[in-house]
C-alpha cells in the first residue's frame, strides 16, 4: 500500500492544483484506496491489512497533508509547472514519480492481458501517462472524473 499511496498523492495534488475542489479530491482518494487494495491483493495481500493506520491512514496523510512531497509534485504539475523543472529544482525526492512508472510496468507483467487494467487502475495508469508526458494533468483529471460510479468494496472483494 505504501508505494501506491505515493502515486495517489500525486494525483490528489494535481486535483488540488487544478482547483477541482474537495468533492473531486475525496472521490479520487477513495478510488485510489481501491487501486491500492487491488495491487496488494495481486501479491497475496489482504484488504484488511490496508484498512488501518498503515494503509488508509497513511494514504490520507500523504494525500491531504500540505507537506507531502508527492502531493506537492502533483500540485505543482496541476498548476502548470513542467516536471523537469520541478524535479530539477527540488532537494527532496517524491518517491511516487519512479513508483508510478514501476507500478504500471508491474501490473502489465503480473496481470493477464484480458484483465482491463486501464479500467481497474485508472489513477495509476493516468498518473504514469501524465508523468511520461503522454497527456496533460487537465486531461488526466478530466478522464478520472467522468469514470462511472461503481461499488469499490465489491470490486476489491470480487478481485482474484
Amino acid at each position: 500500500g505504501g508505494a501506491v499511496k505515493n502515486v495517489v498523492a500525486i494525483a490528489a495534488g494535481m486535483c488540488e492544483g487544478l482547483g477541482l475542489g474537495t468533492n473531486a479530491l475525496s472521490a479520487l482518494v477513495t478510488r485510489g484506496c481501491l487501486e491500492m487494495t487491488l495491487v496488494a491483493k495481486s501479491v497475496g495481500g489482504k484488504r484488511s491489512t490496508l484498512m488501518g493506520l498503515s494503509g488508509v491512514g497513511d494514504t490520507f496523510g500523504t494525500c491531504f497533508g500540505p507537506l507531502s512531497r508527492n502531493r506537492q509534485l502533483g500540485y505543482r504539475l496541476g498548476k502548470g509547472e513542467k516536471l523537469e523543472d520541478i524535479l530539477g529544482g527540488s532537494t527532496e525526492v517524491a518517491e511516487g514519480y519512479a513508483t508510478s512508472l514501476s507500478l504500471v510496468e508491474y501490473i502489465d507483467k503480473k496481470l493477464p492481458a484480458s484483465f482491463r487494467k486501464d479500467l481497474k487502475f485508472p489513477i495509476l495508469y493516468g498518473v504514469a501517462q501524465i508523468l511520461k508526458g503522454e497527456i496533460t494533468p487537465q486531461d488526466g483529471m478530466e478522464a478520472l472524473m467522468v469514470l462511472p460510479i461503481r461499488n469499490e468494496v465489491f470490486d476489491a472483494e470480487g478481485y482474484t
